[in-house]
């Protein structure tokens, strides 16, 4: 019996009671499918469109696809549906998205893609794993981006769903594959068919596997696997098979230990051929029915090869008209791993719809000015999207100190000026009265010479003087002697007058004197004096000058002038101390020093390099970083 339901409210609306040919194909971890016909003529036919829903006598849900029905010569209509676990694959994360991480389990980064679903249909029921890989996706569907958290995980998996409920519910569980059979096929009992297949071709001993990236900077497991880049069987493995290597590539990871961890569980699977058994059987009571089931244990008897293996479904098609036609395959281990080696050419077109990156190197350069105390800071910042920094290094070198101005000295030259300043009176006050002594170190003397022999003459004109004398007056007279020489006169001699009380009546005298000269040599001689030792007290009282600058201009000189002789510097990375170096030149190597306590040179933050000398010095630091850069931005300009 047929249920189909509506797309929309997933209500009832039809029983198709005439279908046949109903087939049912489950894969472990993988979407199933059903099939089934109704007559051309069959009103239910008018329900079965296309992404309607139908459910098989109560089983799991699936829906119409539109692209498989068909006619047949019995006057049928084919129906192909496919499990509702694909719906998943109608929604894409578009973008970039990534997600897990120290702190992030798996069951999170299960919600994380189910959240982005427009509709909630699904939900997460149960998780049996407690992993904390990273995960990246671009431009994916949210089934495939489940699909690849189970990827990564140690020991077989189980992906089981529900839908006898709404929201449909969704598992992860992990599979026992060491348990009590639960379903037994025997020759002769239920056995139709038997056969057996070994593809020793796929096995592989040494894998090589490779993440994000390109060239030398293409993800590798070697920073978490002790330096070696690849993974090996145990020896037991190895003297049996040999030394089979195989290169596994798959860019969406972006993490090592992601990495690490689903190379690890893929070469498990691998290093043992694949023994793939295809059984026919019939199920001859109900309870077969619900043991045969995906994932269940099963144990095959085959009495004429001696053979009892016992091992799980992987695979099983039911044809429901034809109870003898239907199948189990079982498997040691998933078809989905075993296939993964052959599928990677497959796999090698899906990762073509990354985001790949490529090698950069990007510098910068400063030229400062610095002493010991400050030192010459270069800021620089690394971004989020360097995935891969390869080496972080930086060009040093110290030369003398650089001045462009120096104090100027007035000359008599005429030079020519570029600047004039304005007239301007400056104030200058003194605060107080200041006292200023100068005092001399004792006696001195001076001399004076002459160098004699000079004659000295004087001459008068001659005339006449006339005195009236006064009764009863003092009379004084006075005269003087000079004599000349060579157009010079000198004084001879002075003579002061001296009183006489003298009664005289009054009269007149006249005297005479003719015109006469008076020559006296004077012979070489000289002076000496003496000074006695002293000193002078002067006292300055408060005051203030005033001075007038007028319009004036000054003179410069250009010119570079250094100082200081460094030679020898230190490196500070974060403001801490890292390194000393001697010498005026130097390349450093960064990239050690750069790391932080998880051992990562930190990204989308700033990060500083100082170089302090010993000395004053003008510092020149060239920079260069080399990393692999992805092609992921948020804008496009």
């Amino acid at each position: 019996m047929i249920e189909i339901f509506e797309r929309a409210t997933r209500r009832r609306v039809a029983i198709a009671e005439n279908a046949y040919a109903v087939s049912e194909q489950q894969r472990a971890n993988a979407v199933w499918y059903l099939n089934f016909t109704l007559p051309y003529k069959d009103p239910k036919n008018e329900y079965c469109k296309p992404f309607w829903y139908v459910r098989h006598d109560g089983g799991e849900l699936y829906r119409i696809m539109p692209s498989t029905a068909a006619v047949d010569e019995s006057g049928g209509i084919a129906y192909q549906c496919e499990h509702v676990l694909a719906t998943l694959i109608d929604t894409v994360l578009f973008g970039y998205h990534i997600v897990g991480n120290l702190g992030t389990y798996t069951a999170d980064c299960i919600r994380y893609v189910l959240d982005h679903q427009p509709v909630r249909h699904w939900v997460l029921d149960r998780c049996d794993f407690r992993n904390q890989f990273e995960y990246g996706w671009e431009q994916e569907s949210l089934l495939s981006a489940l699909f690849s958290i189970a990827a990564p995980l140690a020991g077989p998996y189980l992906w089981k769903t529900d839908t006898s409920v709404y929201p449909w519910r969704l598992s992860l569980t992990r599979l026992d594959t060491t348990g009590l059979p639960e379903l037994y096929v025997r020759r002769r009992h239920n056995m139709t068919s038997y056969q057996k297949g070994s593809d020793p071709q796929q096995i592989v001993t040494r894998l090589y596997p490779l993440g994000y990236g390109e060239g030398v900077n293409q993800l590798g497991i070697a920073s978490v696997n002790g330096g070696v880049p690849y993974l090996q069987s145990p020896k037991a493995v190895t003297d049996k098979y040999g030394i089979i290597e195989r290169v596994w590539i798959d860019r969406r990871y972006e993490d090592p230990a992601s990495l690490k961890a689903a190379a690890q569980a893929m070469l498990d699977e691998l290093q043992e051929p694949l023994l793939s058994c295809t059984i026919g059987f019939q199920e001859v009571s109900r309870s077969d029915f619900d043991r045969a089931a995906v994932g269940k244990r099963v144990r095959i008897l085959f009495p004429e090869m001696q053979e009892q293996v016992d091992t799980y479904v992987t695979e099983l098609t039911r044809n429901y008209d034809d109870p003898d036609s239907s199948t189990i395959t079982v498997a040691n281990r998933e078809t989905n791993i075993a296939a993964t080696v052959a599928d990677l050419a497959d796999r090698q077109r899906i990762e073509q719809s990354y985001a790949q990156g490529a090698t950069q190197i990007y510098s910068q350069a400063l030229q400062t000015n610095c002493d010991s105390q400050n030192g010459a800071v270069m800021d620089f910042f690394i971004p989020a999207e360097m995935r891969i920094i390869n080496k972080v290094l930086a060009k040093i070198r110290i030369k003398r100190f650089r001045a462009y101005s120096q104090a100027t000295e007035s000359t008599q030259q005429t030079v020519h000026t570029t600047t004039e300043a304005g007239g301007s009176v400056v104030t200058s006050t003194s605060s107080g009265a200041s006292l200023s002594t100068s005092e001399s170190g004792g006696g001195s003397s001076g001399t004076s010479s002459d160098g004699g022999g000079n004659t000295l003459t004087s001459e008068g004109g001659g005339g006449s003087t006339t005195d009236t004398g006064v009764s009863g007056i003092n009379v004084r007279y006075d005269y003087a002697m000079t004599e000349e020489t060579n157009g010079h006169r000198h004084l001879v001699k002075q003579v002061i007058g001296h009183q006489h009380q003298v009664t005289f009546p009054p009269h007149n005298h006249q005297i005479r004197l003719n015109a006469h000269s008076h020559t006296f040599s004077v012979p070489p001689h000289s002076h000496t004096f003496w000074t006695q030792g002293h000193s002078h007290n002067v006292t300055i009282p408060g005051h203030s000058h005033n001075v007038t600058i007028p319009a004036h201009a000054h003179n410069i000189t250009p010119g570079i002038f250094q100082f200081g002789g460094a030679q020898s510097f230190r490196i500070f990375v974060g403001g801490v101390w890292k390194a000393s170096y001697y010498g005026t030149t130097a390349e450093v190597d960064l990239t050690n020093l750069l790391l932080g306590a998880d051992r990562r040179i930190p990204r989308g933050s700033w990060l500083s390099l100082e170089v302090r000398p010993d000395d004053l010095a003008y510092v020149s630091i060239d920079l260069m970083v080399q990393g692999f850069v992805q092609s992921r931005g948020d804008n496009t300009v």
